[in-house]
Protein backbone atom coordinates (compact mmCIF):
# COMPACT_ATOMS: atom_id res chain seq x y z
CA UNK A 1 0.00 0.00 0.00
CA UNK A 2 1.01 3.30 -1.07
CA UNK A 3 1.71 6.43 1.52
CA UNK A 4 -0.69 9.24 0.53
CA UNK A 5 -1.28 12.41 2.12
CA UNK A 6 -3.90 12.97 4.28
CA UNK A 7 -7.10 14.65 3.18
CA UNK A 8 -8.70 15.67 6.01
CA UNK A 9 -9.34 19.59 6.95
CA UNK A 10 -8.40 20.57 10.56
CA UNK A 11 -11.40 19.83 12.79
CA UNK A 12 -11.75 22.96 13.22
CA UNK A 13 -12.19 24.28 9.59
CA UNK A 14 -15.33 24.78 7.58
CA UNK A 15 -16.58 23.39 5.78
CA UNK A 16 -15.64 20.12 6.43
CA UNK A 17 -15.17 17.86 3.68
CA UNK A 18 -15.57 13.73 2.92
CA UNK A 19 -12.58 12.22 2.70
CA UNK A 20 -9.85 8.90 2.94
CA UNK A 21 -6.90 8.52 5.40
CA UNK A 22 -4.45 6.02 3.59
CA UNK A 23 -1.61 4.08 5.81
CA UNK A 24 -2.84 5.01 9.19
CA UNK A 25 -1.03 2.63 11.58
CA UNK A 26 -2.71 1.04 13.94
CA UNK A 27 -1.29 -2.19 16.53
CA UNK A 28 1.36 -2.28 13.79
CA UNK A 29 -1.28 -2.96 10.54
CA UNK A 30 -1.98 -0.02 7.92
CA UNK A 31 -5.25 0.67 7.85
CA UNK A 32 -8.12 3.06 6.15
CA UNK A 33 -9.65 5.98 7.04
CA UNK A 34 -13.03 7.19 5.88
CA UNK A 35 -14.15 10.40 6.58
CA UNK A 36 -17.60 12.09 5.74
CA UNK A 37 -18.16 15.76 5.87
CA UNK A 38 -20.20 15.30 9.61
CA UNK A 39 -17.15 14.10 11.02
CA UNK A 40 -18.25 10.58 11.41
CA UNK A 41 -14.52 8.59 11.06
CA UNK A 42 -14.65 4.62 9.68
CA UNK A 43 -11.22 3.12 9.92
CA UNK A 44 -10.86 -0.17 8.39
CA UNK A 45 -7.86 -3.04 8.37
CA UNK A 46 -7.25 -4.69 5.01
CA UNK A 47 -5.02 -6.74 6.84
CA UNK A 48 -7.16 -8.37 9.36
CA UNK A 49 -10.18 -9.37 7.58
CA UNK A 50 -11.35 -5.29 6.64
CA UNK A 51 -12.45 -5.64 9.86
CA UNK A 52 -13.14 -2.21 11.12
CA UNK A 53 -11.59 -1.08 13.95
CA UNK A 54 -13.26 2.28 14.91
CA UNK A 55 -15.53 4.35 14.23
CA UNK A 56 -15.81 7.99 15.62
CA UNK A 57 -18.34 10.05 15.61
CA UNK A 58 -17.13 13.79 16.82
CA UNK A 59 -14.63 12.06 18.47
CA UNK A 60 -16.42 9.40 20.31
CA UNK A 61 -15.74 6.01 19.61
CA UNK A 62 -18.51 3.94 18.89
CA UNK A 63 -16.81 0.30 18.26
CA UNK A 64 -16.07 -2.10 20.85
CA UNK A 65 -12.17 -2.79 20.47
CA UNK A 66 -11.87 -5.62 23.13
CA UNK A 67 -8.44 -6.89 22.65
CA UNK A 68 -7.52 -4.94 19.78
CA UNK A 69 -6.23 -5.90 16.03
CA UNK A 70 -3.18 -7.92 17.08
CA UNK A 71 -5.68 -10.19 19.32
CA UNK A 72 -8.22 -10.87 16.05
CA UNK A 73 -5.16 -11.57 13.75
CA UNK A 74 -3.07 -13.98 15.95
CA UNK A 75 -6.32 -15.50 18.11
CA UNK A 76 -9.28 -15.02 16.42
CA UNK A 77 -10.98 -12.99 18.93
CA UNK A 78 -13.25 -11.01 16.88
CA UNK A 79 -13.58 -6.86 17.79
CA UNK A 80 -15.08 -3.46 16.22
CA UNK A 81 -16.96 -4.65 13.14
CA UNK A 82 -15.99 -7.99 11.09
CA UNK A 83 -17.38 -10.37 8.37
CA UNK A 84 -17.13 -14.06 9.41
CA UNK A 85 -17.73 -15.89 6.71
CA UNK A 86 -17.90 -18.40 4.93
CA UNK A 87 -19.81 -19.20 7.78
CA UNK A 88 -20.90 -17.37 10.68
CA UNK A 89 -21.01 -18.51 14.57
CA UNK A 90 -20.23 -21.91 15.12
CA UNK A 91 -20.52 -25.71 13.24
CA UNK A 92 -22.16 -28.85 15.04
CA UNK A 93 -19.39 -30.78 13.58
CA UNK A 94 -15.96 -30.82 12.27
CA UNK A 95 -17.88 -32.48 8.89
CA UNK A 96 -20.64 -30.94 6.52
CA UNK A 97 -23.02 -31.72 3.16
CA UNK A 98 -23.67 -28.77 1.20
CA UNK A 99 -24.44 -28.42 -2.59
CA UNK A 100 -23.84 -31.43 -3.00
CA UNK A 101 -20.32 -31.42 -1.68
CA UNK A 102 -19.19 -33.31 1.93
CA UNK A 103 -16.64 -31.24 3.81
CA UNK A 104 -14.28 -32.88 6.28
CA UNK A 105 -12.55 -30.33 8.30
CA UNK A 106 -9.06 -31.35 9.15
CA UNK A 107 -7.08 -29.26 12.01
CA UNK A 108 -6.27 -25.82 10.36
CA UNK A 109 -4.63 -22.74 11.29
CA UNK A 110 -7.21 -21.33 9.43
CA UNK A 111 -9.67 -22.51 11.93
CA UNK A 112 -10.62 -21.08 15.72
CA UNK A 113 -12.50 -23.41 18.43
CA UNK A 114 -15.34 -22.48 20.53
CA UNK A 115 -15.15 -23.46 24.07
CA UNK A 116 -16.96 -26.50 23.04
CA UNK A 117 -14.16 -27.74 20.13
CA UNK A 118 -16.65 -26.44 17.46
CA UNK A 119 -14.76 -24.57 14.31
CA UNK A 120 -16.01 -20.96 14.74
CA UNK A 121 -16.44 -17.37 12.87
CA UNK A 122 -15.69 -19.38 9.68
CA UNK A 123 -12.31 -19.26 8.19
CA UNK A 124 -9.41 -16.94 9.30
CA UNK A 125 -9.05 -14.45 6.32
CA UNK A 126 -6.37 -11.98 8.12
CA UNK A 127 -2.55 -11.61 6.12
CA UNK A 128 -3.18 -10.19 2.91
CA UNK A 129 -6.41 -12.23 1.86
CA UNK A 130 -8.53 -9.25 1.05
CA UNK A 131 -7.67 -7.34 -1.71
CA UNK A 132 -8.28 -3.44 -1.25
CA UNK A 133 -9.07 -2.48 -4.68
CA UNK A 134 -10.60 1.00 -4.83
CA UNK A 135 -11.42 4.00 -2.28
CA UNK A 136 -12.34 7.70 -3.09
CA UNK A 137 -14.31 10.50 -1.72
CA UNK A 138 -16.98 13.23 -2.67
CA UNK A 139 -18.51 16.32 -1.94
CA UNK A 140 -20.68 14.21 0.28
CA UNK A 141 -19.39 10.79 0.76
CA UNK A 142 -16.11 8.69 1.34
CA UNK A 143 -15.95 5.09 0.02
CA UNK A 144 -13.59 1.72 -0.40
CA UNK A 145 -14.10 -1.05 -2.09
CA UNK A 146 -12.56 -4.39 -1.52
CA UNK A 147 -12.23 -8.34 -2.62
CA UNK A 148 -11.33 -11.00 -0.99
CA UNK A 149 -10.96 -13.96 -3.89
CA UNK A 150 -11.18 -17.02 -1.85
CA UNK A 151 -11.52 -18.83 -5.26
CA UNK A 152 -7.26 -18.25 -5.77
CA UNK A 153 -6.66 -20.13 -2.47
CA UNK A 154 -6.49 -23.74 -2.38
CA UNK A 155 -5.79 -23.81 1.75
CA UNK A 156 -9.10 -22.44 1.58
CA UNK A 157 -11.05 -24.11 -0.92
CA UNK A 158 -10.14 -27.45 1.10
CA UNK A 159 -12.27 -25.88 4.11
CA UNK A 160 -15.35 -24.76 1.69
CA UNK A 161 -14.83 -26.26 -1.74
CA UNK A 162 -17.05 -23.59 -3.18
CA UNK A 163 -14.89 -21.00 -5.68
CA UNK A 164 -16.09 -17.89 -4.79
CA UNK A 165 -15.00 -14.02 -4.37
CA UNK A 166 -16.14 -11.75 -1.91
CA UNK A 167 -16.68 -7.76 -2.52
CA UNK A 168 -17.18 -5.72 0.00
CA UNK A 169 -17.79 -1.60 -0.23
CA UNK A 170 -17.74 1.18 2.75
CA UNK A 171 -18.85 4.14 2.53
CA UNK A 172 -19.54 7.15 4.96
CA UNK A 173 -22.26 9.55 4.03
CA UNK A 174 -23.08 12.15 6.56
CA UNK A 175 -23.86 10.29 10.06
CA UNK A 176 -24.22 7.12 8.14
CA UNK A 177 -21.91 3.96 7.72
CA UNK A 178 -23.17 1.31 4.74
CA UNK A 179 -21.76 -1.78 4.63
CA UNK A 180 -22.47 -3.69 1.35
CA UNK A 181 -21.42 -7.21 0.77
CA UNK A 182 -21.39 -9.14 -2.77
CA UNK A 183 -21.06 -13.04 -2.95
CA UNK A 184 -19.99 -14.03 -6.32
CA UNK A 185 -20.23 -17.49 -7.29
CA UNK A 186 -16.64 -17.95 -9.77
CA UNK A 187 -16.99 -21.95 -10.95
CA UNK A 188 -19.50 -24.08 -12.34
CA UNK A 189 -21.56 -24.35 -8.22
CA UNK A 190 -24.04 -22.76 -5.84
CA UNK A 191 -22.03 -21.06 -3.32
CA UNK A 192 -24.01 -21.57 0.27
CA UNK A 193 -24.61 -17.45 2.10
CA UNK A 194 -23.81 -18.19 5.45
CA UNK A 195 -21.67 -15.45 6.72
CA UNK A 196 -22.73 -12.56 8.75
CA UNK A 197 -21.24 -8.90 9.62
CA UNK A 198 -20.53 -8.74 13.47
CA UNK A 199 -20.58 -5.32 15.31
CA UNK A 200 -19.53 -4.40 18.64
CA UNK A 201 -21.03 -1.71 20.03
CA UNK A 202 -20.29 0.26 22.82
CA UNK A 203 -22.62 0.20 25.71
CA UNK A 204 -21.22 3.45 27.99
CA UNK A 205 -23.27 6.31 26.45
CA UNK A 206 -22.83 9.49 27.59
CA UNK A 207 -24.94 11.07 30.21
CA UNK A 208 -26.05 7.77 31.69
CA UNK A 209 -27.16 4.45 31.17
CA UNK A 210 -27.99 3.14 27.49
CA UNK A 211 -31.36 1.14 26.26
CA UNK A 212 -31.34 -1.57 23.51
CA UNK A 213 -34.13 -1.94 22.12
CA UNK A 214 -35.09 -4.92 19.61
CA UNK A 215 -38.11 -4.80 16.81
CA UNK A 216 -40.81 -8.06 16.85
CA UNK A 217 -38.97 -10.95 15.95
CA UNK A 218 -39.59 -14.32 15.86
CA UNK A 219 -36.49 -15.85 18.45
CA UNK A 220 -34.36 -19.01 17.61
CA UNK A 221 -34.39 -21.16 20.39
CA UNK A 222 -30.85 -22.80 20.90
CA UNK A 223 -29.33 -25.28 22.92
CA UNK A 224 -26.86 -24.95 25.92
CA UNK A 225 -24.26 -24.75 22.90
CA UNK A 226 -25.85 -21.69 21.20
CA UNK A 227 -27.15 -24.13 18.29
CA UNK A 228 -30.80 -23.91 17.03
CA UNK A 229 -33.26 -26.76 18.09
CA UNK A 230 -35.42 -25.99 15.45
CA UNK A 231 -37.91 -24.52 17.49
CA UNK A 232 -38.95 -20.67 17.50
CA UNK A 233 -41.40 -18.36 19.34
CA UNK A 234 -42.77 -15.22 18.29
CA UNK A 235 -41.49 -12.31 20.36
CA UNK A 236 -42.78 -8.52 20.94
CA UNK A 237 -40.81 -5.02 20.81
CA UNK A 238 -38.60 -5.05 23.98
CA UNK A 239 -35.91 -2.73 25.74
CA UNK A 240 -33.02 -4.21 28.06
CA UNK A 241 -30.52 -1.72 29.79
CA UNK A 242 -27.04 -2.36 28.47
CA UNK A 243 -24.59 -3.50 31.62
CA UNK A 244 -27.47 -4.87 33.58
CA UNK A 245 -29.62 -7.13 31.88
CA UNK A 246 -28.26 -10.40 30.34
CA UNK A 247 -29.87 -10.66 26.89
CA UNK A 248 -28.51 -13.23 24.35
CA UNK A 249 -30.44 -13.95 20.81
CA UNK A 250 -30.98 -15.40 17.52
CA UNK A 251 -33.73 -14.69 16.02
CA UNK A 252 -35.63 -14.22 12.24
CA UNK A 253 -36.53 -10.62 11.57
CA UNK A 254 -39.86 -8.81 10.78
CA UNK A 255 -41.32 -6.15 8.76
CA UNK A 256 -39.42 -3.67 11.44
CA UNK A 257 -35.54 -4.27 10.95
CA UNK A 258 -33.91 -1.42 13.16
CA UNK A 259 -32.29 -2.67 16.25
CA UNK A 260 -31.44 0.83 18.66
CA UNK A 261 -29.24 1.49 21.37
CA UNK A 262 -29.82 4.75 22.80
CA UNK A 263 -28.81 7.25 25.97
CA UNK A 264 -30.05 10.61 26.48
CA UNK A 265 -27.55 12.46 24.21
CA UNK A 266 -27.65 9.26 21.24
CA UNK A 267 -28.51 7.13 19.26
CA UNK A 268 -27.29 4.35 17.17
CA UNK A 269 -29.30 2.58 14.80
CA UNK A 270 -28.72 -0.52 13.17
CA UNK A 271 -30.69 -0.95 10.08
CA UNK A 272 -30.39 -4.77 8.55
CA UNK A 273 -31.04 -3.86 4.96
CA UNK A 274 -31.12 -6.55 1.93
CA UNK A 275 -29.94 -10.72 2.61
CA UNK A 276 -29.62 -10.63 6.20
CA UNK A 277 -32.93 -11.78 7.37
CA UNK A 278 -31.43 -12.95 11.09
CA UNK A 279 -30.25 -11.74 13.76
CA UNK A 280 -28.00 -12.28 16.78
CA UNK A 281 -27.63 -9.92 19.66
CA UNK A 282 -25.63 -10.29 23.35
CA UNK A 283 -25.68 -8.10 25.94
CA UNK A 284 -24.22 -9.77 29.09
CA UNK A 285 -24.24 -7.48 32.76
CA UNK A 286 -20.88 -6.19 33.49
CA UNK A 287 -19.93 -6.04 29.74
CA UNK A 288 -18.90 -2.74 28.30
CA UNK A 289 -20.27 -3.55 25.11
CA UNK A 290 -23.04 -5.13 23.00
CA UNK A 291 -22.66 -7.71 20.22
CA UNK A 292 -25.00 -7.04 16.96
CA UNK A 293 -24.65 -9.81 14.39
CA UNK A 294 -26.54 -9.45 10.46
CA UNK A 295 -27.13 -12.81 9.78
CA UNK A 296 -27.65 -14.27 6.09
CA UNK A 297 -28.88 -17.42 7.96
CA UNK A 298 -29.32 -19.02 11.01
CA UNK A 299 -26.59 -20.51 13.49
CA UNK A 300 -25.19 -23.92 11.90
CA UNK A 301 -27.20 -23.35 8.79
CA UNK A 302 -24.16 -24.77 6.56
CA UNK A 303 -24.56 -27.97 8.56
CA UNK A 304 -28.14 -28.02 8.08
CA UNK A 305 -28.29 -27.12 4.67
CA UNK A 306 -30.84 -24.44 4.88
CA UNK A 307 -29.53 -21.39 3.62
CA UNK A 308 -29.71 -19.20 0.51
CA UNK A 309 -26.87 -19.27 -2.24
CA UNK A 310 -25.16 -17.53 -4.85
CA UNK A 311 -24.93 -18.88 -8.44
CA UNK A 312 -23.01 -18.30 -10.99
CA UNK A 313 -24.30 -15.07 -12.72
CA UNK A 314 -26.76 -14.22 -9.60
CA UNK A 315 -24.53 -13.01 -6.93
CA UNK A 316 -25.85 -12.90 -3.55
CA UNK A 317 -25.98 -9.41 -1.80
CA UNK A 318 -26.47 -7.95 1.68
CA UNK A 319 -26.35 -4.76 3.45
CA UNK A 320 -26.92 -2.90 6.54
CA UNK A 321 -26.61 0.70 7.86
CA UNK A 322 -25.31 1.84 10.88
CA UNK A 323 -26.49 5.51 12.06
CA UNK A 324 -25.54 7.87 14.27
CA UNK A 325 -27.96 10.72 15.97
CA UNK A 326 -26.78 13.57 18.42
CA UNK A 327 -30.28 13.47 20.28
CA UNK A 328 -29.15 16.71 22.22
Amino acid sequence: MTRTAALALPLDAAPRCACVEREVIQDGFDTVRLCSQDALEATFAPQVGMTCCSLRHGGDELLGERFGLAAYASEGITMGMSVMHPWANRLSSWSYKACGATVRLPVSPLLHTDRWGLPVNGVQSCGHAWALENTGAGPGSAWLEATLPYDRDPRRLELFPFPHQLHLRAEVIGTHLYIATILEATGGVPVPACFACRLYLRGEQPRGDATMVLPARRRVITDKRLLPTGATEPLEMSASTLGVDHVHEVFLLGADRRLTIASDLRRVTVDLLDGFPFAQVRSIAGEPHVMVEALTAAPDALSRGVFPVARPGRPYRAALRLSIDELS
